[in-house]
């Protein structure tokens, strides 16, 4: 009879419940987290500033994807042989360890995204790394898994000269699912898309920061944010700026732009988007957490459609973008889930900054509902604006609200800048007729009231040709 009760885990359990709830292009980004925690670490002291576009720069990953393995490459610097040795290849993170204290300002937080990717595609992969002169391999073999008392990975001592300048991961015995998903060419540039896409809207910024990204040879190229701002009136956005704590050690430093990213939309326009059903779509509010995007173009309660005093989202909103910045040298502080891909609502830092975001939303939807049926009008503003990069817009620095007189108040510690947007001339009441009817009939309606014209009037000018037809003659 033994003394003790057996509580170890099995690794078939440990590893099921690790990669059972990630997706396979989330576990992917997990390892490109690496790759920039890699540039954080290899940047030591010099400040992380969130309007620094070379911070980046000649920093790259590389990922290489086929039926039968997948790679990722970079030259971020490598993993020390110490951390190798004591905690990387931990499942989850060591109390207390030096990378668990660090103040640096990375994205990883619990220890587990390199495992966690690794097996999610494969049981055997190979962790090749070059660290200041120390170059070594760790191996997972496909047999590991089934050892129940082992939980080592072999480390093997290799020449300085291998052709590496940082960390590369090549992953083997790919699981069945992952496998079936890449067993062509075709799967595979169809998943490649999908990927492109996800890191597209998760890595823009550090991207445009001069980080290069790579996959099976296409360069990812950015998508470029910008809000529409004025010098000569008041089409301004919203700007946000709070620190909470002390952001020099564990403190969290918030900033935010809401505005329009361009013109309002008809009807029409609306209708045609709709049914094209734009892939391209930039409204929202997009959160990023220390350069990472974990929210992308947001229309739902977690970022405040939908709660008083904002109304749902609505494709007339269309026009209205936001991107929301948390930045700490302690990532637990950031309001992030596990998968970073998501936003922790129960932060009360989160909580906090999500009552300015409100704020802001409404007065965007305020109004486009003022402005809804005169774009005309509208359109003397909106067309006196420049389009502006949303890093110069949230910080907003002396020169630009010299500019375009941005100067914020401060208000409860915080510093923002609400503008008085244009409002219409008020000089009639009006109000707003939509219906709809079959297509034939507005095409006859069109040719007996536009027989002379050479191009199609749209539905709405056949319906006002109608209103006024019969106005003129109700009033004669």
């Amino acid at each position: 009879m033994g003394d003790f009760a057996d509580a170890r885990p099995t690794k078939e359990f440990f590893v099921n419940m690790l990669t059972r709830d990630i997706d396979l292009s989330d576990a992917i980004l997990d390892l490109l987290d690496n790759c920039l925690d890699g540039v954080v670490r290899n940047a030591g002291s010099k400040e992380k500033k969130w309007d620094d576009f070379t911070y980046y720069k000649d920093y790259y990953a590389k990922i290489k994807i086929n039926s039968t393995s997948f790679s990722i490459e970079d030259n971020c610097g490598g993993i020390p042989r110490k951390i190798a040795e004591t905690y990387a290849f931990r499942m989850g993170r060591v109390p207390n360890s030096e990378d668990m204290n660090n103040t640096l300002g990375t994205v990883g937080i619990y220890g587990i995204g390199m495992k966690r990717a690794i097996f999610k595609m494969g049981c055997a992969a190979t962790v090749t790394t070059k660290n200041k002169g120390s170059t070594y391999s760790v191996k997972i073999k496909p047999d590991w898994i089934h050892n129940t008392d082992d939980w080592n990975f072999p480390i093997e001592d290799l020449p300085d000269n291998c052709n590496i300048n940082g960390t590369k991961i090549d992953i083997t015995s790919l699981n069945s699912s992952i496998a079936a998903q890449w067993r062509d060419t075709t799967l595979i540039d169809d998943y490649v898309d999908t990927l492109i896409k996800a890191i597209q809207e998760s890595y823009s910024f550090i991207i445009q920061k001069g980080f290069s990204i790579k996959i099976n040879g296409t360069q990812v190229v950015p998508y470029p944010v910008e809000l529409l701002v004025s010098a000569k009136n008041n089409m301004k956005p919203y700007i946000f700026q709070k620190d909470y704590g002390d952001i020099k050690t564990n403190g969290v430093k918030v900033q935010f732009a809401i505005g329009i990213y361009s013109q309002l939309k008809s009807d029409e326009e609306l209708d045609e988007e709709i049914e094209a059903k734009r892939k391209t779509e930039r409204a929202g509010i997009t959160v990023i957490c220390n350069d990472r995007v974990v929210l992308y173009n947001d229309k739902t309660h977690r970022t405040g459609w939908g709660e008083p005093p904002v109304p749902s989202y609505h494709t007339q909103f269309i026009c209205i973008s936001g991107v929301v910045v948390f930045e700490s040298k302690d990532p637990s502080k950031l309001p992030t889930t596990t998968t970073k891909r998501g936003i922790d609502l129960s932060s009360d830092i989160y909580a906090d900054v999500k009552i300015k975001i409100r704020e802001g939303l409404k007065l965007f939807t305020d109004y486009t509902n003022a402005w809804k049926g005169r774009l005309v009008e509208e359109q003397k503003y909106s067309k006196e604006t420049d389009k502006v990069s949303i890093a110069e817009v949230i910080n907003n620095n002396l020169d630009f609200q010299k500019k375009y007189d941005t100067a914020p108040r401060n208000r409860n510690g915080a510093l923002f800048f609400k503008p008085e947007l244009p409002k219409p001339i008020v000089e009639k009441n009006y109000q707003i007729i939509r219906f709809s009817r079959p297509v034939n009939d507005i095409k006859i309606l069109e040719k007996y009231f536009f027989k002379d014209i050479t191009t199609n009037a749209t539905a709405s000018k056949v319906g006002e040709e109608c209103f006024d037809y019969m106005l003129r003659k109700v009033k004669k």
